[in-house]
């Protein structure tokens, strides 16, 4: 190729290439032109006050964007400006594409520095503005909005200073305000009078005195010779600018060590309580007294010396009177634990409240307080009650009423026991004795049930049938259970479980004698002795009572002919009506068990037993009373009577105890 065509080759080069660089620029010219209309948004910044306006500036301060004059251009969706004029405080503004537009920024003035302090150097000054607190400081040192204002300098020790002036926006001030002291007074007076007052150590005269003072606080001692010198403080100020003091001057101390023995009582001195060791006035007459209830008071006068230590042991020596102690019955005294003798008695106690106990066997122990008197001898005295009367007395339900047996009670009289030789059907044991009693009883109403004999053999049974088939020395285990649950001593004297004694004293339950027995049967509330329970008919009434009917036909020999009471067994005790006594079942149901030992030997005819209790010795006991079993009617007589040794189906007991 030659040069020519290598020229026009190169030509064509250079044109293509100027034609693409021209397409380039008209390119970028026109996405340059759609950036400004679609990606850069422009808004328009308008500057309040005016004098704000004239000094303004615009700096854009987050995200991209530029400023034109009061225009903000921003790339992208958010952005953040500053506003700043001179003397005004700087404005940083957030902007949105969703910003109003042109957005009003309005500028707050910068305030004044204002600095005001006084001559002194006083951390507590109080400083007001404007009639408000705003702080307590030595010096004032605060920024204030253009304009007027008014600064107090307060302290309770100098008069008010004021400053009022006005300042401009950002401007500076500095200023020292003068304090000038309180002018007052300091009046004292003392009782006594004529002491010394000195105030700041300086002496300015003795009481009463008046002394001018500038405000502060000033020390005060008031001296007086045997009185004990004041120190005190005294403020002279704005708000208490004529103070005044009175003062009551003490005597000198002295100290007072008082040990007592015993402890407890009570310490005073001159009539006031105190604990040792106390102060008290010097040069002064005193008063001591010690007293505790049961001792000899103490009492003593003294005088010390101005700080004296004195140390006085007061021991008090007991108090004691006499004492007389009686009771209703001879019981032994304790007094502390300790038995001291018997009533009467006559003793010498310490005056302080005392307990004695009264005991006696059989009774229950009475227990008082008292406090012996000096001035008068004092009598103590005691009711000795059983342990039963006792619970009579204090309302309690007896034993054996919780039990469920009722007792009546019968006045005896002296009678003829056992059988005329005469009387039909008589046997030869029902031997003539003369009978006396110096005492009242109680029966039981009803022959002891099952369901309350098994309450002291701790059986099972709570049938009310009578309870049957028990030895004697059971049936009088069993009283003594009743005597010791109601607290009376029993009457009958055991060694293991037989029967070896008797108190003939006791009030204590026990089986009746052959001697009641039969006077509740024949002579309780009868004109006269009746031949059985019911009288003397030779015939028994219909349901007279349980005996053995014609249901027991075939199984005994005898029987009652023709007679029916519906049981051919023991019966419920009270399913009979009662006799005139008020008694059930005395004529059958079951054989009763009586406290006399059964003999064949007929007791002294002339003599009369009073409180008969039987033969002394034997080796069965008396049984009285028909049964559900007895057929022949001299055997439902009152004055019948069997002896056993050992129990029976149809052999039980009811009970009896001394009124």
């Amino acid at each position: 190729m030659n040069d020519i065509d290598k020229g026009i080759e190169q030509a064509k080069v250079k044109n293509r290439l100027f034609v693409s660089f021209a397409a380039i620029c008209v390119t970028l010219l026109v996405v340059g032109y759609l950036s400004w209309l679609f990606l850069i948004k422009g808004f328009v910044i308008e500057v309040l006050p005016d004098e704000a306006a004239t000094t303004q500036k615009i700096v854009v301060t987050g995200g991209l964007g530029f400023v034109r004059g009061d225009a903000v251009y921003l790339f992208g969706s958010k952005g953040e400006i500053q506003v700043s004029a001179k003397k005004y405080i700087p404005q940083v503004i957030s902007i949105t594409e969703d910003s109003s537009n042109p957005i009003d920024v309005e500028l707050q003035p910068m305030p004044a520095k204002v600095v005001i302090r006084t001559q002194l150097s006083l951390d507590d000054i109080e400083w007001r503005v404007n009639d408000k607190n705003v702080q307590q400081s030595q010096v004032l040192d605060i920024e204030l909005p253009a304009g007027r204002h008014t600064i107090e300098a307060r302290h309770p020790f100098y008069e008010t200073a004021l400053f009022s002036f006005d300042v401009e926006k950002a401007g500076n001030i500095q200023h020292e305000l003068t304090l000038i002291p309180v002018n007052g007074s300091i009046a004292v007076t003392s009782i006594p009078t004529g002491a010394r007052v000195y105030l700041d150590d300086q002496l300015m005269g003795t009481t009463p005195v008046s002394v001018e003072q500038t405000g502060g606080k000033h020390a005060v001692q008031v001296q007086l010779a045997g009185y004990q010198v004041i120190k005190d403080q005294i403020t002279v100020s704005n708000n208490q600018r004529v103070p005044a003091r009175e003062y009551n001057l003490l005597p000198l101390q002295a100290s007072l060590t008082l040990n007592t023995r015993p402890k407890g009582g009570v310490l005073l001195v001159n009539g006031q309580p105190v604990t040792s060791p106390t102060q008290v006035d010097a040069n002064t007459q005193h008063t001591i007294s010690y007293e505790k209830s049961g001792y000899v008071a103490f009492n003593q006068s003294l005088k010390l010396e101005p700080e004296e230590n004195k140390t006085i042991s007061i021991n008090l020596l007991p108090e004691t009177a006499s004492v007389h102690f009686t009771a209703t019955e001879t019981a032994s005294v304790w007094i502390n634990g300790q038995q001291l003798g018997q009533t009467p008695l006559t003793l010498t106690l310490q005056t302080v409240q005392t307990t004695v106990e009264f005991k006696k066997t059989g009774y229950r122990t009475v227990s008082q307080s008292f406090t012996p008197r000096v001035a008068k001898p004092l009598k103590v005295e005691a009711e000795m009650l059983t342990e039963f009367d006792a619970r009579r007395r204090d309302g309690k339900p007896l034993f054996v009423d919780t039990l469920g047996i009722k007792m009546n009670k019968v006045r005896l009289s002296a009678y003829r026991m056992g059988s005329p030789k005469n009387e039909v059907g008589r046997s030869p044991n029902e031997h003539l004795v003369n009978v006396d009693f110096s005492r009242q009883i109680w029966i039981s109403r009803h022959e002891i049930t099952e369901a309350q004999f098994n309450r002291f053999t701790q059986g099972k049974v709570k049938s009310n049938l009578p309870a049957s088939g028990m030895s004697w020395q059971q049936a009088a285990a069993f009283t003594n259970w009743l005597s010791e649950n109601e607290g009376l001593p029993p009457f009958y004297i055991l060694s293991g479980k037989q029967v070896v004694g008797v108190n003939k004293t006791s009030r204590g339950y026990r089986l009746p004698t052959e001697a009641e027995w039969e006077f509740i049967a024949k002579h309780n509330r009868r004109a006269s002795p009746t031949k059985y329970i019911w009288g003397g008919f030779e015939r028994v009434r219909d349901k007279q009572g349980n005996f053995a009917d014609e249901s027991l036909k075939g199984k005994q020999v005898f029987i009652l002919k023709d007679y029916n009471d519906g049981f051919s067994g023991k019966a419920p005790v009270g399913s009979f009506k009662a006799d005139r006594g008020g008694f059930f079942d005395l004529d059958g149901n079951v054989r009763e068990w009586t406290h006399d030992f059964y003999s064949v030997i007929a007791p002294n005819a002339t003599r009369v037993f009073v409180d008969y209790l039987g033969e002394a010795r034997g080796q069965s006991h008396v049984v009285k009373g028909g049964s559900y079993k007895t057929g022949r009617m001299k055997e439902l007589r009152t004055s019948i009577r069997t002896g056993s040794n050992k129990g029976a189906d149809d052999i039980g007991f009811r009970i009896a105890r001394f009124e």
